[in-house]
């Protein structure tokens, strides 16, 4: 799978009075993109043998099936049986294979997709955590983290983040009256087991209780990130244990000019219960917490530990926000998240860059008896007041809701994985945007990154908003503010100005195409050679289908894209001589390169139901064949390593080495800037194993340096090709 990569760019620090942590990127200059002269057609991942000489009349199965890969089950017409024949080679360790398995079985395929993309040395390590935790109870939390958190995190971080996050948490949970974790099934012998939190709230005076949907529990209460911070201990702790006990190497109590700053064990300790669904706007001269609800205490405690505004330098762990004692909207975003989630409640960081403000967002069930669907509703601390707002819009200070003179135009939340998704509606009038891309052949492109800018507050200057990833029809859809001047670009691909301020009006939808000019995105295989008829499958198919013959065939659930990895689903069985096929096409996985105001960016997979199988077929060993399938005589023989290339993503400094492995001809080596241009050729003979090592200098043919920026990088060796893509920092 294709892992795609941003290059964080920094401005002056003499600018320290803007609200936000850290300060947004400028716009890229517009330019044309230069066209790379040959089509990068994507290598299949391996096909794998589980063939066990068993057959069986039912087969049910739920998988995730990465770019072009597929599931082929063998058929016997005659003797009315099936044979679980080849699956997706995933490459991972046999550890982490044991971890997949000992996880719930909901959340499989998003562990093996982050699994897959790791080193063998980080997927044992992770698989170590989930199959050996110190608490059966806890194996849920450790394999949805490993599932879920960046990649490119996982490849850096200290993985004791991991288990450090949840004794805390665990402990913390024992010490709450408003709240507690609550375990539903058994990891020893349930495959769904699953925990979420249960919560005290008042409704005209009188105590209810309710469940948030396990989603929720896991995202937002569990993960350890908040926004663009990379996670890792501070102070010998990590932020949950730092900010509720204070017993790291440095304490954020400590006050030499006056009272100590309060601990949040103290604040939380005679909590009763989360909230009223009130609006609450509490006043700054509150000296304690009494009669306040959890989200007030917080808020609160946020105040009373940030007395200042911000000074530089500025902190984006909330450790070291709270031993500084001193922020803008920014570091109060931050704290006020990490106290709210080291509370066990739902939180996020929402984004108001170009309007130079953020703030935070709390999840809440719209009925409490069923608690299924809810919404995040806005809550900030105001800056030097001590003002804490809990379900108040006017947050935004948007013209819409205020009467004030802005006009937002981009407002998201920040999940901890870091896609970001839009949320202008709730804060402003809106208008919608959709941008369809295309390739130079007109067909749609998927998984293509669309990133939108527009100018600043009070300022002619360009800032980046959110951005999003293109579906296998190579739409992206959002909402934006109104009354507001946008840029956008897709995949390499400046498109300049898109919607003016005069004609953003609320309501209107506005659609953008986008042609590509750069032949990069990896193609599709040429499936034109089956005999057989193939069936396009539409979210969920229920169907009872003739057999071809009598001979034994092959049953193909072939995923063609070569960026969407898709989960399905489903189940093969006979009715009479006729073949039942029952299959969802559950949701598909993109990658897309979410930028974040920190040193590394970040992966997310994002969901997209229901999803589409590309193809289904039912052909004979022919077309199973061209897939570069084994002889079915020897299924149970070693089949061909696929050519795999290991590409650091951020080289700091001269020197860069690519691995290759599977090599079974001389390895051709070639390397592009953005623009398309080849800057860099050589080749490299592999080692008896299938291995070979090539190593860049960061200089042309002739010795001439090159600038930081991003590059891909090409790799052939005999009928096989490889693209990754990687950013040089000098």
């Amino acid at each position: 799978m294709t892992a795609l990569f941003v290059l964080l760019s920094l401005v002056s620090a003499g600018d320290v009075n803007r609200g936000i942590t850290a300060e947004v990127w400028p716009v890229e200059p517009e330019a044309v993109v230069g066209e790379i002269s040959e089509t990068w057609q994507a290598e299949p991942l391996g096909l794998r043998v589980v063939y066990d000489s068993q057959t069986y009349d039912t087969l049910s199965f739920r998988m995730l099936l990465p770019p072009l890969t597929g599931l082929v089950l063998r058929c016997d017409p005659d003797a009315l049986t099936l044979a679980d024949t080849l699956a997706p080679d995933y490459g991972l360790t046999a550890d982490a294979e044991a971890a997949v398995a000992a996880a719930p079985a909901w959340m499989r395929p998003d562990l093996v997709d982050n699994l897959m993309q790791l080193m063998s040395t980080k997927q044992n390590a992770l698989a170590e955590m989930i199959l050996n935790p110190t608490d059966p109870r806890l194996r849920d939390e450790i394999a949805f983290q490993a599932a879920h958190i960046s990649p490119l995190h996982l490849m850096t971080m200290n993985l004791s983040v991991i288990t450090s996050n949840l004794d805390s948490l665990f402990a913390i949970d024992n010490d709450l009256q408003y709240v507690e974790i609550v375990d539903y099934g058994d990891p020893a012998t349930d495959d769904d087991y699953y925990s979420t939190t249960r919560y005290v709230a008042h409704e005209g005076g009188s105590d209810v209780t309710f469940e948030i949907p396990y989603e929720i529990y896991y995202w937002y209460v569990i993960m350890p990130r908040i926004t663009d911070e990379f996670p890792k201990i501070i102070y010998e702790r990590f932020w949950r244990e730092f900010l509720y006990y204070d017993n790291g190497t440095t304490s954020y109590t400590a006050n030499p000019e006056g009272d100590p700053y309060p601990l949040l064990h103290d604040v939380l300790d005679d909590i009763t219960y989360v909230w009223d669904g009130e609006k609450h706007v509490w006043p700054s001269d509150r000296d304690t917490t009494s009669d306040m609800c959890v989200l007030d205490a917080v808020g609160w405690w946020t105040s009373r530990v940030l007395p200042r505004s911000a000074t530089m330098p500025r902190p984006i762990q909330p450790s070291e926000i709270a031993v500084d004692h001193d922020g803008n909207c920014g570091e109060c975003q931050d704290l006020f998240c990490a106290g709210l989630r080291t509370g066990l409640i739902p939180a996020l960081g929402t984004m108001n860059i170009n309007e130079d403000h953020v703030w935070n967002a709390f999840w809440w069930p719209l009925d409490y008896a069923s608690p299924d669907e809810g919404v995040w509703y806005e809550c900030q601390v105001d800056l030097g007041g001590g003002v804490t707002h809990a379900a108040d819009s006017n947050t935004s200070y948007d013209d819409d809701r205020t009467g004030s003179t802005k006009h937002c135009s981009m407002i998201w939340n920040w999940r901890p994985d870091g896609f970001q998704w839009s949320t202008i509606e709730m804060y402003s009038d809106y208008c919608t945007l959709t941008v369809t891309v295309y390739d130079t052949a007109g067909n749609p492109v998927p998984n293509a990154d669309v990133k939108l800018s527009s100018e600043g507050w009070h300022t002619i200057q360009k800032y980046k908003g959110f951005s999003g990833i293109t579906d296998r029809d190579g739409v992206f859809t959002t909402t934006l503010g109104e009354e507001q001047n946008y840029y956008a670009s897709a995949y390499l691909e400046s498109l300049g100005q898109i919607i003016d301020s005069a004609s953003a009006l609320a309501g209107t939808h506005f659609s953008i195409p986008c042609t590509l000019t750069t032949n990069y995105k990896p193609q599709p295989r040429e499936l034109d050679f089956y005999t057989y008829e193939r069936f396009p499958i539409e979210g969920k198919i229920d169907s009872v289908l003739p057999l071809p013959s009598e001979e034994v065939c092959y049953i193909v659930l072939f995923n063609n894209h070569a960026e969407m990895g898709e989960v399905i689903s489903g189940s093969v069985s006979f009715e009479g001589t006729d073949l039942r096929l029952q299959v969802d096409a559950e949701y598909d996985l993109g990658h897309c390169p979410t930028y974040s105001y920190e040193e590394r960016p970040s992966q997310s997979a994002v969901q997209f139901a229901p999803g589409r199988l590309t193809d289904f077929m039912i052909t004979d060993y022919e077309g199973v064949r061209v897939l570069g399938v084994a002889e079915p005589s020897s299924f149970s023989s070693v089949m061909r390593e696929p050519l795999v290339l290991e590409v650091p993503p951020l080289s700091r400094g001269n020197g860069l080495s690519f691995t290759i492995t599977g090599c079974r001809e001389s390895v051709k080596l070639a390397i592009y800037d953005k623009l398309g241009r080849r800057v860099y050729e050589t080749s490299a003979d592999p080692d008896p194993s299938g291995n070979a090592t090539v190593k860049w200098h960061g200089a042309d043919r002739v010795g001439q340096a090159q600038p930081s920026g991003v590059y891909f990088v090409r790799v052939q060796s005999g009928d096989q090709q490889l693209v990754g893509k990687f950013v040089m920092l000098r």
